[in-house]
C-alpha cells in the first residue's frame, strides 16, 4: 500500500508540474505577442487597396449576414473589395450573392473552376486560392461565410501591415454565444487562440484559424500559394508554417477591433467532425503536437490515479491547479477583448476541456476527414465527393 500511494503521489505531482510548466510557457509567449500590437487609429493615412476573400459552399443561411458585416467597415469603401467564392453551391448561395453584387459593386462573385490537376488544390484551399487569384489587393484578408466581422476589422488589419516585415496576420475568432454548449465552444476557441498566439511569439507556429487570417499578397505569390503548399485539411496552419519557414514575420492580434464571431457547432456530431479535422491537420506539428499530447496524458494519468485510489483531496488539488492555470492563461485575452467577466466561466468548462483532450488521440486514428460534403486526406491525390 505505501508503494501504491507513492506512485499515486508521483503521478498527481507530475501532472501538476507538467501542466503548470506548459501553462507558464504559453503565458510568457502570449504576453510577448500581445505587447507587439500596433495601436489602431482611424482615420489613418495608410489605406492600401485590400481584398477580403470569403469561400462559400452552400451557405444560403449565412452569407448575406457575413457580407453585410463587411460592408459596415469603417475602411474607405473605395479601398477594398470582397471576393466571395461560390464553391459549387447547390442551394441559393449563388442567387443571394448575385443580389448582393447588385447592391454593393465592390462585392465580386467568383464561381470555382473544378480543376483537379493539382493535388494540393482540394477542398477549401482550392476555393481560397481561386479567390486570391481573382483579387486585386495588396493584402488579402480571409474569413468564412458563417462569420461576422466588426467594422474595425479591415482597418486594424491593414494598419498592422504597415510593418513591412510582417507576412501574415492572425487574430482571434470566438464562437457566438447562445446555448451552454455554445459558451463552452467559445471558451475553447479563446484558449486555443491564446496558445496559438503564444506559439507565434515563440517562433513555433502551432496553429491559427482561417476565418481570421490575412497575408501579404506579394508573400503569397512568392511562396507559389496553395498550389505549391502541400495539401492539408487545416490549410490555415499550412499557410502559417509556409510563411514563417520562408523567414517572414507573423503576428497574432488579440484585440476587440479584430475579433471575429463565428457560428458554433450545432451538435456534438458536428463538433466531433470539426475536431477530427483539426487533429488530422495538427499532425503536421510533429514533435510539438506530441509534447501537447504528452502533457494531456500526464494530466489524465494523475486524474485516473486519484480516482482509482479514491484520493479525493489529491483530485481536488489537481483540478484546482488546472483551473487556476487556465484562468491565469486566458484572463489577459478576456481583458483585451472586453470580456473580463467571462473568465469566471472557465471552471465550468474544465470537464469539457478534459473530455476533448481525452478523445483527441482517438480522433487521429482515422486519416480521412469530411468537410463540406467532401472526403479529404492530408497529402492525398484527390477528394471524393458525397
Amino acid at each position: 500500500m505505501p508503494d501504491t500511494l507513492h506512485i499515486i503521489y508521483v503521478l498527481v505531482i507530475s501532472a501538476i508540474a507538467v501542466y503548470s510548466l506548459r501553462t507558464l510557457v504559453f503565458m510568457l509567449g502570449a504576453s510577448r505577442e500581445r505587447r507587439k500590437r500596433i495601436a489602431y487609429n482611424v482615420p489613418s493615412e495608410f489605406t492600401p487597396f485590400v481584398s477580403v476573400v470569403v469561400p462559400a459552399r452552400n451557405e444560403e443561411s449565412n452569407i448575406e449576414h457575413c457580407v453585410r458585416s463587411l460592408m459596415q467597415s469603417d475602411y474607405p469603401r473605395e479601398c477594398f473589395e470582397v471576393v466571395v467564392v461560390n464553391d459549387r453551391s447547390t442551394d441559393r448561395t449563388g442567387e443571394i450573392l448575385g443580389a448582393l453584387h447588385e447592391q454593393f459593386p465592390n462585392v465580386i462573385v467568383h464561381n470555382t473552376v473544378d480543376d483537379r490537376t493539382n493535388t494540393n488544390l482540394q477542398g477549401k484551399p482550392r476555393a481560397v486560392h481561386q479567390g486570391i487569384m481573382r483579387s486585386q489587393g495588396e493584402f488579402v484578408l480571409m474569413t468564412d461565410a458563417d462569420c461576422a466581422v466588426p467594422p474595425t476589422w479591415i482597418s486594424a488589419i491593414a494598419h498592422t501591415f504597415q510593418n513591412p516585415r510582417i507576412g501574415l496576420i492572425a487574430s482571434y475568432t470566438l464562437a457566438k454565444e447562445g446555448r451552454f454548449f455554445d459558451v463552452l465552444q467559445m471558451l475553447e476557441w479563446l484558449i486555443n487562440n491564446t496558445m496559438a498566439s503564444a506559439g507565434v511569439a515563440l517562433g513555433q507556429p502551432l496553429g491559427c484559424f482561417g476565418n481570421n487570417l490575412s497575408v501579404r499578397r506579394s508573400v503569397y505569390d512568392e511562396l507559389g500559394g496553395y498550389p505549391k503548399i502541400r495539401f492539408s485539411v487545416t490549410e490555415d496552419l499550412a499557410l502559417l508554417q509556409a510563411v514563417t519557414h520562408a523567414g517572414y514575420e507573423a503576428r497574432y492580434i488579440c484585440a476587440r477591433e479584430t475579433k471575429i464571431e463565428t457560428l458554433p457547432c450545432p451538435d456534438v456530431a458536428t463538433f466531433i467532425k470539426q475536431h477530427h479535422r483539426w487533429v488530422n491537420g495538427g499532425k503536421a506539428l510533429g514533435w510539438r503536437g506530441a509534447v501537447f499530447v504528452i502533457s494531456s496524458v500526464a494530466m489524465w494519468l494523475g486524474i485516473g490515479a486519484a480516482l482509482l485510489s479514491a484520493s479525493w483531496s489529491l483530485l481536488a488539488l489537481l483540478l484546482l491547479v488546472r483551473t487556476v492555470a487556465d484562468m491565469a492563461l486566458t484572463y489577459p485575452a478576456f481583458r483585451e477583448l472586453g470580456m473580463t467577466a467571462k473568465v469566471g466561466l472557465m471552471p465550468l468548462a474544465e470537464p469539457f476541456f478534459l473530455l476533448v483532450e481525452l478523445m483527441t488521440p482517438f480522433l487521429g486514428l482515422k486519416s480521412s476527414v469530411e468537410w463540406k460534403g467532401q472526403i479529404l486526406r492530408n497529402n492525398r491525390t484527390s477528394p471524393r465527393e458525397h
